[in-house]
């Protein structure tokens, strides 16, 4: 018998490691969301609430009643939830989620400054702002005036939109002095598809400027057909290029029922105008789960503007394109008006910048002027609000590449001076 007692004690007791493994499935069953039910006395399943802001430390707003700030996750039970993320100093952000147990749903929240400043960048009076392709840098005409000041700054410059440590601009560049014997105030301008030359005609003869350099400029007056064509082949290039990144479904639409307007700066999303009806296939089977619950349109009408996430492989109603154009003195769209619900590849098309709409630099943003005012919405139609109400010239937007601003071009004094000047609208 005593042998055997003594055989008996040299095994270890069996509570230490139980106690292990029971733990280890109590940290493992909290990390995917599970929390005691002590009326039920049992374990039921949540859904996690990972919400982020920019500027951090929004408060969280459930179903009207605060819960926590922003960047601290929160556990609740699977369902639909308003929730809305606000902060002092800025237009508060709402959406309709929804928690399904032991899912991840996550939102990040860009909030807009309920009376953002205006700071001058010009002081001159301008001519013909253009951004470019990459919207990094805007070219602009100063224009010859009989005073002493903007005389010596007449000419053709280039503003470029990075800024320097501690939040500073860059200064302008002039490109090209005053010339009289090439009107820069009469001419119109064009970009390269890379951003790095511009192409100025002024009626009679046009030139082609590095905007690296100040002063390179090459006449171009009898190859400027030419460069053109080569230019709109390589946007071709560059857009099926972007786009062959998608699944061939949604290829097979931006190819034949659609005009892309701009991919996103991420390019995972395709911002475009319908030209046929079409439907959009699931690329992504089955669907994912934790992604936008706002109800997408898969069905597309012409005339209609839309997105597409590649990423969620989810299509969303923008607004009519209708609805958009009519930016000069008419009715502007609003955020409450009702949706409506191959061998050959033929030749891609951009539509035209009229629309006065833009990425912004998000990803999850656009920017839209509309009549005396600018709006920025959601992807997916939600969060539709004005960052800046007051006049503003030609239509004239560019975001700036950090998000911190808007320049756009207005005159706030047309006493003291005839031509507009470019302004920032200051978002951070």
């Amino acid at each position: 018998m005593r042998p055997f007692i003594r055989r008996l004690r040299r095994f270890p007791s069996p509570l230490p490691l139980l106690f292990i493994i029971g733990a280890t499935v109590a940290v493992i069953l909290w990390g995917r969301g599970y929390r005691p039910d002590f009326k039920g006395n049992t374990l039921k399943s949540t859904g996690l609430l990972s919400a982020t802001s920019d500027p951090i430390g929004a408060q969280v707003y459930i179903e009207g009643k605060l819960k926590t700030a922003t960047n601290n996750p929160i556990n609740l039970d699977p369902g639909w939830y308003t929730v809305k993320i606000a902060q002092e100093g800025y237009i508060p952000w709402e959406k309709k989620l929804r928690l399904q147990g032991e899912v991840v749903t996550r939102t990040d929240a860009f909030l807009f400054p309920t009376s953002p400043s205006l700071s001058p960048l010009t002081n001159t009076g301008i001519l013909s702002p253009l951004l470019s392709p990459d919207g990094t840098k805007i070219a602009y005409v100063i224009p010859q005036r009989n005073d002493g000041i903007t005389s010596k700054k007449a000419g053709l410059w280039v503003y470029e939109l990075a800024e320097k440590t501690l939040g500073f601009n860059r200064d302008p560049r002039q490109l090209q002095i005053y010339d009289p014997a090439f009107n820069f105030s009469q001419s119109t301008f064009s970009w390269s598809p890379d951003s790095t030359q511009l192409m100025v005609s002024n009626g009679k003869s046009i030139r082609l400027y590095n905007v690296a350099r100040v002063g390179d400029f090459a006449d171009i007056t009898f190859s400027a057909n030419s460069i053109k064509r080569d230019w709109d082949d390589t946007k071709q290039l560059k857009l099926k290029q972007q786009l062959a990144a998608f699944k061939q479904p949604i290829i097979d639409i931006a190819t034949s029922s659609a005009r892309v307007i701009a991919l996103s700066p991420d390019e995972t999303k395709i911002l475009y105008e319908a030209t046929g009806t079409a439907t959009i296939a699931q690329v992504l089977i089955p669907p994912l789960i934790g992604t936008n619950p706002t109800e997408e349109a898969r069905s597309i009408e012409p005339g209609k503007i839309y997105v597409y996430d590649s990423k969620e492989d989810r299509n969303y109603f923008l607004l009519d394109k209708n609805e958009l154009i009519q930016t000069k003195g008419s009715p502007t769209p609003s955020p409450k008006t009702k949706k409506s619900t191959t061998s050959s590849t033929p030749e891609l098309s951009i539509l035209s910048s009229e629309l006065s709409i833009y990425w912004f630099p998000t990803n999850r943003h656009l920017v839209m002027g509309l009549a005396g005012k600018i709006d920025i919405i959601e992807y997916d139609r939600t969060n539709w609000v004005t960052v800046y109400s007051g006049p503003f010239k030609d239509g004239f937007i560019a975001p700036y590449p950090s998000g911190s601003r808007i320049i756009i071009l207005t005159n706030l004094n047309p006493d003291a001076s005839t031509l507009p000047n470019l302004y920032t609208v200051n978002l951070r």
